[in-house]
């Protein structure tokens, strides 16, 4: 098991209840797993089960191994050497300005703008300081997480985003 930097761990799972593979996704986390993604799958003779996929770095490959067979009975994995690609992706905290017949109230949040070869791809909103948003809004004027998202990345478009990031509830296209 050389360490050859970042490696894809693969495994079948057709004998494990839910509540195990939650937890050990869970594990793989906090163990430092770049990624873990579960995937239901229909095997041989119509099985069903899981492919699990597992980014780590290659020397964590043998505690990671440890964790499929003690706690997932697994007979063996596979070892997939990838590449990953990165986009430019460029990370900016503001302030949200949030406005509604004729109050407004101000929440920190951050956006990350993705480009590919300097071309502006896309803008995000970063998911927990939306839910924050909107649970801090409530009382106030409840929106929408859906809604809201929408309305600041559209409010960002292509630009850096601002200091001061104003939205207008009423008229969230403004």
């Amino acid at each position: 098991m050389a360490d050859t930097g970042v490696i894809l761990l693969m495994a079948q799972i057709d004998d494990a209840p839910g509540e195990l593979l939650g937890r050990v996704v869970t594990q793989m986390a906090d163990m430092g797993a770049r990624n873990v993604q579960l995937l239901s799958s229909l095997g041989k003779k119509g099985r069903p089960g899981y492919v699990l996929l597992i980014d780590i770095e290659a020397g964590d490959e043998a505690e990671f191994a440890l964790l499929l067979a003690s706690e997932l009975g697994i007979w063996g994995y596979r070892v997939l050497q990838s590449q990953h690609k990165h986009f430019d992706i460029r990370r900016y905290q503001t302030r949200l300005e949030l406005r509604w017949n004729g109050t407004s109230r101000r929440f920190p949040l951050r956006i990350k703008r993705i480009l590919s070869d300097g071309a502006f791809m896309r803008a995000k909103a970063e998911h927990d300081d939306l839910a924050a948003i909107c649970a801090a809004m409530v009382e106030d004027r409840p929106v929408a997480l859906a809604v809201l998202k929408a309305a600041v990345e559209t409010a960002v478009g292509s630009q850096e985003p601002p200091e001061t990031l104003a939205v207008d509830l009423d008229d969230p296209a403004r």
